[in-house]
């Protein structure tokens, strides 16, 4: 159930946490000064949200969803456009594991720290 808070129009007091059934009527009479004058005051925060109702988060996710392949077209036509250059030869890295590296000779070791390969 939602917590609401209340302020009058009339004499400035407010109410405060007030449980309320989301279909019930505002409260419109004020106790302290005993006119209509209330009205709800909005605030933030977790009980800003219902369930089941759609938030920025679950309209983004579903339009990711829907729109799954052109996403991955755009992203695919941005790296043709800016492909990434070619490393020179001391940055590359190889990829043999060292079970791999501990069975080479020394020449390939040699080889294989100078060209990667």
């Amino acid at each position: 159930m939602p917590i609401y808070d209340y302020e009058c129009r009339n004499c400035k007091a407010q109410l405060s946490d007030v449980f309320q059934k989301v279909t019930d009527t505002e409260l419109t009479k004020c106790e302290a000064c005993g006119k209509d004058g209330l009205y709800r005051v909005l605030t933030g925060g977790i009980h800003g949200f219902m369930a089941g109702g759609n938030t920025i988060g679950s309209i983004a996710d579903k339009n990711t969803r829907l729109n799954k392949n052109k996403i991955n077209e755009m992203e695919a036509m941005k790296r043709e456009a800016n492909p990434e250059p070619e490393k020179p030869w001391y940055q590359k890295q190889g990829d043999k594991s060292r079970k791999e590296i501990n069975k080479m000779s020394e020449n390939q070791k040699t080889r294989y720290i100078m060209e990667g390969k």
